[in-house]
Order: structure tokens, then sequence, then C-alpha cells
């Protein structure tokens, strides 16, 4: 039996979250995709990911805080933090927040797969197998 990472989408903008969930599943990664700060603590407490990729600009939650709140309860998780205002600060504010790696929106399906790939399992040996 195979395992199929697990990955948790927090974005407030509804196209973001199924443009990253189609581009995804389609590699065989497991997705789970909330809308707001609240709903992804509380999802985070009922289920484990392998990683979480966090826009920054929720509108319930600062992105920072947020990341500092899932590094105390999942301090193994690896966050992708994804912004439409990554230039500038807002990498090295995410990175000291403590999330695993940044990504600046818009980006292209080959830049997500990059990232996730990376900060997963970069020989994707799992993909293609059956469950």
């Amino acid at each position: 039996m195979s395992y199929a990472p697990r990955i948790l989408i927090v974005d407030d903008e509804t196209s973001v979250r199924v443009l990253f969930g189609e581009v995804l599943s389609e590699d065989g990664y497991y997705i789970t995709a909330v809308g707001t700060g609240r709903q992804a603590m509380r999802t985070l407490r009922d289920f484990e990911f392998d990683l979480i990729i966090l826009d920054m600009s929720l509108p319930d939650r600062d992105g920072a805080e947020l990341i500092g709140h899932i590094r105390s309860e999942s301090p193994h998780l690896s966050i992708l933090a994804v912004s439409g205002f990554m230039v500038g600060g807002m990498h090295d504010i995410a990175i000291s927040a403590g999330a695993t790696a940044t990504l600046a929106k818009p980006t292209t399906p080959h830049e997500l797969r990059q990232a996730v790939y990376r900060l997963l399992d970069p020989s994707c040996a799992w993909i293609g197998t059956a469950t």
C-alpha cells in the first residue's frame, strides 16, 4: 500500500483553492481546502497533513500569526507561505514566522508543483501507485 501526501490549502480566494487543488490532486496528492484561518486551525486539529499551503493575507487572521499558531501545535509540518505580495519583506516575514518556504502569487502550475515537490518527496515515488 502506498501513501499519498496530504496537503491543506488555505486561501480566501476560491479560484486559487480550486486551481491549486486541481493541479496537485492530478499528481495524486490528497487535498483539503479551506478559506479562513479559523477553518485551517480546526481542520489541523482534526486531521494530519504533510504540508500546508497558506495564503499570508486571510480576512480573519494575519498569516505570520497563523504560522506561529500552526508551529506551536504542529512543529514538524511543512508550511509553504504564498502571497501576491511576496516581493519586498513578505518573504522574510513568512520565514521568520516559521514558514518552511515561500511562493509568490500568481504562480504557474509548474512553479507550484516544484515548490511542493521540494518540500515533500522530490522523487515522487508514490505517484501512480495503487492505494
